[in-house]
């Protein structure tokens, strides 16, 4: 048996070979408040915004160019010939992107931001990896994973002169699971491990602080003129507090949204790909932060979502949507928020601004004849004096009712979003529009039924003449008019209670109709049963004599059992010996008969006794 003593100096052991693991930890320092406080305050503010510039990366006939433009004049400042592989990132003097090299890793190119001249080139090499570059001051800075070492990837950041694209200095990265970076103000920051943010001095080099996230993966680090923000499915703004992000931090935002919406604040960093112009600018979230202390909130409480040729203003903390616009033509390749606009590109070549509060456009410009791949913007701040007051805010059924009719097949969580959102509209212009929305051809299956439950729902009792006049437009085969969605406007006639017996009379005429669906007779049934509909009784009787013995509802009798319950439940002794005689007739569907002993026996002046059929009906 261990003596006492020896317990307790293996134990010792342990936690001196745990100490000294921990010691030798690149990450021991992660999550210390006091480090990130004093990389923060070594960080300088951006100076005010003078430029109203977009990069556009232009293909088409013209072949494979970068131009910029002045959204401030309206017009192109240059165009050169070049073939851009990755996003076009912008700094004081320069501007840099990728572009295809000699070998399988491209080049790194050095613009002139005036004319667009090429000041540098760095080729990258053969087992180099760019995960992503930024710009800060008179550096660019360059995160790279390198598998030339053996074993696992090793990760480093390059700072090179933005003029000249020499090398300043570089730095060997703890991890070789790197992700591109963000600058603020000579301060840098980059993404490990999913994990952590280290941040850097971008003058020397020197490591300042280690942010650890411990409830979401940091796939991401943004910098905004209101501060450093980094994670994923939701922003951290880099502060003290948030130095161990978790969700409950003050610094901690996330907007409520629904469910048709890509929860992407920003590039995931870590994956290059999205380094390049991709459906990724075309599907994701816009945004900007007013800064109280340590506590963001979404600027004016609004979160905007761009979702291909269509954008949104949503209530941060309702999800409660305040206003939407779709782009007339192509998707919009590239936005963001300037902070007094949302700035667009589409495919097509127009240059669009909207007001962030209700939507109104602001800007338009249009580049004849253009293929437009993708956008870089250099406009912070920027929105056209005076134009929110000479422009319209778009109607919102407007809109809605677009994306709904719109053809493209990509949209289908989309589409059933503004049909609910239209539903929640008021007016009789929406019942109208979700009427017309059931009868027209192409949509989904799950866009007719989400139009069929809004319109339900709405039990919407000022359109009763609009549901009539629905209902009265039978099919007309010789014109190509389809027959009115009789199942879904009899559960909105049920849904109005007693004030529905006043279309009784529209829905029973289907009941003699050929085109009624079994489905729709069996809904006109139980609703002229809840609604009190005596009037209905010849209709009733028609519907059960004419498709009694219909092989077609042998398999099915659901539609004959609810009109032989109405007939039993509204009429009289008339009735009642009708359904009698059905029940005995050797050629009544089977499903009836069956049904149609048992009710009889369980109703009337002998309910409790059992109904023997006859022996014709047994047979």
């Amino acid at each position: 048996m261990r003596s006492p003593g020896r317990l307790l100096a293996a134990v010792a052991g342990f936690g001196a070979l745990g100490f000294a693991a921990c010691a030798t930890s690149p990450f021991q320092r992660a999550g210390n408040a006091d480090d990130i406080a004093g990389a923060l305050a070594r960080s300088h503010p951006p100076a005010a915004p003078t430029r109203s510039l977009v990069f556009l990366v232009l293909g088409g006939t013209g072949g494979p160019r970068l131009s910029a433009y002045d959204l401030a004049a309206s017009k192109v400042l240059w165009t050169q010939p070049t073939d851009v592989t990755t996003r076009v990132e912008v700094g004081a003097t320069v501007l840099v992107h990728g572009t295809k090299g000699a070998g399988p890793s491209g080049t790194i190119v050095g613009r002139d931001l005036e004319t667009g001249a090429v000041l540098w080139q760095r080729a990258m090499q053969p087992k180099e990896r760019l995960f992503g570059y930024v710009l800060d001051g008179d550096g660019v800075f360059l995160v790279v994973q390198s598998s030339a070492a053996a074993g696992r990837p090793t990760g480093a950041l390059f700072s090179l002169d933005a003029r000249t694209g020499v090398e300043r200095w570089h730095h060997e990265l703890p991890s070789g699971r790197v992700a591109a970076p963000a600058a603020r103000g000579g301060l840098l920051a980059v993404p490990l491990d999913s994990q952590y943010v280290l941040l850097f001095d971008g003058q020397s080099g020197l490591e300042l602080g280690q942010v650890l996230s411990t409830e979401e993966a940091a796939t991401f680090v943004r910098a905004l003129p209101e501060g450093l923000f980094y994670g994923s499915r939701g922003l951290f703004l880099l502060e003290r507090g948030t130095a161990r992000g978790t969700r409950h931090s003050p610094g901690y935002l996330s907007a409520r949204l629904p469910d048709f919406v890509r929860p992407v604040y920003w590039y995931d960093l870590y994956r290059p790909e999205q380094a390049e112009y991709s459906a990724i600018d075309r599907n994701r979230i816009l945004w900007r932060v007013t800064v109280d202390g340590d506590r963001p909130q979404f600027r004016d409480g609004l979160a905007f979502v761009h979702d291909y040729r269509f954008f949104f203003a949503f209530d941060a903390g309702s999800g409660a949507l305040r206003w939407a616009y779709g782009a007339p033509n192509s998707d919009a390749v590239a936005s963001v928020d300037t902070g007094h606009a949302i700035l667009f590109v589409t495919a097509d070549g127009e240059i669009g601004g909207l007001d962030p509060i209700t939507g109104a456009r602001l800007y338009e410009a249009h580049l004849s004849g253009e293929m437009v791949r993708g956008a870089s913007f250099d406009a912070e701040g920027f929105a056209p004096v005076g134009a929110a007051a000479a422009s319209k805010p778009p109607d919102m059924l407007t809109a809605l009712t677009s994306i709904i009719a719109d053809p493209d097949q990509r949209f289908p969580a989309l589409k059933l979003f503004a049909i609910e959102e239209l539903g929640r509209q008021p007016g009789r212009e929406v019942t109208a529009k979700l009427i017309d929305i059931l009868q027209r051809e192409g949509l989904a299956p799950l866009a007719y039924q989400k139009a069929g439950e809004m319109l339900v729902a709405r039990r919407d009792a000022g359109s009763l003449d609009l549901m009539t006049a629905a209902l009265r437009a039978h099919a007309d085969y010789a014109e190509k008019r389809p027959a009115p969605p009789v199942e879904v406007l009899a559960r909105a006639v049920g849904a109005l209670g007693p004030l529905g017996r006043a279309l009784a009379p529209d829905l029973a005429a289907h009941l003699r109709l050929p085109e009624t669906s079994p489905a729709a007779a069996a809904e006109i049934a139980r609703v002229l049963v809840a609604v009190g509909a005596q009037e209905s009784l010849p209709a009733l009787r028609d519907f059960l004599c004419l498709y009694r013995a219909d092989s077609s509802y042998e398999r099915d009798p659901t539609a004959l059992v609810a009109v032989a319950e109405a007939l039993l439940k509204l009429g009289g002794p008339t009735d009642r010996a009708l359904l009698l005689f059905l029940a005995e007739e050797p050629h009544t569907a089977t499903g009836l008969r069956t049904h149609l002993v048992r009710a009889l026996g369980e109703t009337g002046p002998h309910a409790g006794v059992t109904i023997q059929p006859t022996a014709s009906a047994r047979d």
